[in-house]
């Protein structure tokens, strides 16, 4: 009973911390040249489901909401992991891959301190 828990508990977890990368990119066994964090501080944990679109020379050329298999849908923490996706992660380069290759990451909210942007015109602390 409680191997059974344990196995259990496992499995949540790594689901909940680790994102992944899936649909033709994933199918095609396209490799990742630079990696990233799946995850993301949040106040709640959830999911963040991005349609994208990979270019032959590895780079993200498109990346949307896919707002439907989305639990999170506020626009800062959005911007964050989308522009996480759009910088920083990459593919294997080839003529081979099709010019708009296809496929979704999904990046993790977790329960954390959010990060607080700094903005020059925000009022002093008090």
């Amino acid at each position: 009973m409680i191997k059974t828990a344990l196995i259990a508990f496992s499995f949540l977890t790594s689901c909940l911390l680790y994102g992944q990368v899936y649909g033709d990119i994933f199918m095609d066994k396209r490799k990742i040249e630079k990696d990233i964090s799946y995850t993301v501080p949040y106040s709640t944990p959830g999911k963040l489901v991005f349609d994208i679109a990979v270019d032959i020379d590895g780079k993200i050329t498109s990346c949307v909401l896919d707002e439907s298999k989305s639990t999170i849908k506020k626009t800062g923490v959005m911007m964050r992991a989308k522009n996480i996706i759009m910088q920083e992660l990459k593919f294997e380069q080839g003529y081979q891959w099709p010019k708009f290759h296809r496929g979704s990451v999904q990046i993790n909210t977790v329960q954390g301190t959010e990060q607080k942007e700094n903005n020059q015109f925000a009022p002093p602390p008090n």
